[in-house]
């Protein structure tokens, strides 16, 4: 095991362990708020420079997830055919159109994430991209409530649509599918960790939006 890797992850669970309570603590919030942008872009770059096989092809397979995200958020937003009728907050930070650049960042870093939780365990690309649409579905799950209650976005009338998850799901499957058939993911624990502690950062958020009934 990478010491240094293992510390920067221990490092990190203690961070979101920090930041659910400057999200349940109401006092904290605006500030905590105002930290999210640079935690997304955190996030995807040291799980970068943890990338121990760099691969061109790989980077720009990644990059194209981002900016193909990002028209896919805008004609969502502008059409509500895609996922449903939703708007974005102020907490992404800005953009274009209504559209914050940084939901771009946050379609490829979860790309980039989930594929290195499916890597080396799914040998065959296209089950492999299934699994990893099923982590980001998954994780899309959790979130949503959590991304409403803190303005990241909100839905017409508070319901989030079913369509939603049936479209990221779908989206994401055609993402991961477009990369696994060019390329080999690498592994990546760094990764694979940045995964698995933001999906539970946003169940624990999820429990106590639930909880409180709201």
């Amino acid at each position: 095991m990478n010491t240094v890797e293992n510390r920067f992850i221990a490092i990190i669970c203690i961070i979101y362990s920090v930041g659910v309570l400057g999200f349940l603590i109401p006092s904290l919030n605006p500030l905590f708020l105002k930290l999210t942008p640079f935690n997304l872009i955190g996030a995807f770059v040291i799980a970068w420079v943890f990338h121990r096989k760099w691969e061109a092809k790989f980077v720009m397979l990644i990059l194209t997830a981002g900016i193909l995200g990002f028209f896919i958020e805008y004609a969502g937003v502008k059409t509500g055919v895609i996922f449903g009728n939703y708007h974005y907050g102020k907490t992404l930070g800005f953009g274009w159109q209504g559209i914050p650049y940084l939901i771009g960042l946050n379609w490829a870093a979860l790309v980039f994430f989930t594929g290195a939780m499916v890597s080396g365990r799914i040998t065959n690309p296209w089950l492999a991209a299934l699994a990893a649409a099923a982590l980001m579905t998954i994780y899309d799950f959790f979130m949503e409530p959590v991304a409403m209650r803190y303005d990241f976005w909100q839905w017409e009338k508070g319901i989030i649509p079913l369509k939603n998850y049936i479209a990221w799901f779908m989206i994401s499957f055609g993402m991961h599918g477009l990369i696994n058939s060019n390329v080999k993911p690498a592994k990546n624990r760094m990764a694979a960790a940045m995964y698995l502690i933001q999906l539970g950062f946003f169940i624990l958020l999820f429990v106590w939006i639930k909880l409180i009934g709201d």
